[in-house]
């Protein structure tokens, strides 16, 4: 199988953006977080955002985003845990990238979200337990749609790196960069390139 890039879900408070930097860090690849490329387009924090535009504005941008860098060539891309994963999605993330699913237990999450108060719009910081046990309820339904999964509630960065990347190694999964020419060159996890050009 032939991807461009490695894109990490989950939930908020799965580990992505931590996990993400390291793994590209690991990759010599880049890092892309689809959240802080948000705000960077829209000069606007998410929940101002979110606050000021509604809804509707917010997942509009949140595709737009996505259809992005979902071309890039050597990328780790860490899409936003308020992202709605589903079959469109899906067939964005996937047509050039390989998906893993960050995965933590309850406890844990919880732990996460909580340290940043009002940072996460769709967030209801009063009653987090519930929240957060809701919100894994609606991302089972999401798992499926991955290439696999990795739980992050134990074991250090580096660990968790070395699990992503021996699946995509299981998984006979090869990555190719763009060529100086245009062309596209082909690489796997032993020899990743370090040409971060889009």
């Amino acid at each position: 199988m032939v991807k461009r890039n490695i894109v990490l879900v989950g939930m908020m408070g799965s580990g992505k953006s931590h996990i993400g930097r390291k793994l590209a860090q690991r990759m010599n690849w880049q890092f892309v977080d689809t959240d802080r490329r948000l705000e960077r387009d829209t000069a606007m924090s998410i929940a101002e955002y979110y606050g000021s535009f509604g809804v509707k504005a917010f997942r509009e941008k949140e595709i737009a985003i996505l259809h992005q860098v979902s071309r890039y060539h050597e990328a780790v891309i860490s899409v936003g845990g308020n992202f709605p994963m589903n079959i469109e999605t899906y067939r964005i993330l996937h047509r050039h990238g390989i998906i893993v699913a960050l995965v933590s237990e309850p406890y844990r999450v919880t732990e996460r979200v909580g340290r940043h108060i009002g940072k996460r719009p769709t967030v209801d910081y009063d009653d987090l337990q519930n929240f957060v046990h809701t919100m894994m309820e609606q991302w089972k339904a999401v798992y499926p749609y991955c290439d696999f999964t990795v739980d992050t509630t134990r074991g250090g960065a580096s660990q968790i790196v070395d699990m992503i990347v021996e699946h995509i190694k299981n998984a006979n999964i090869y990555f190719v960069k763009r060529g100086t020419g245009g062309e596209e060159k082909r690489n796997d996890t032993k020899n990743s390139g370090t040409d971060k050009r889009r």
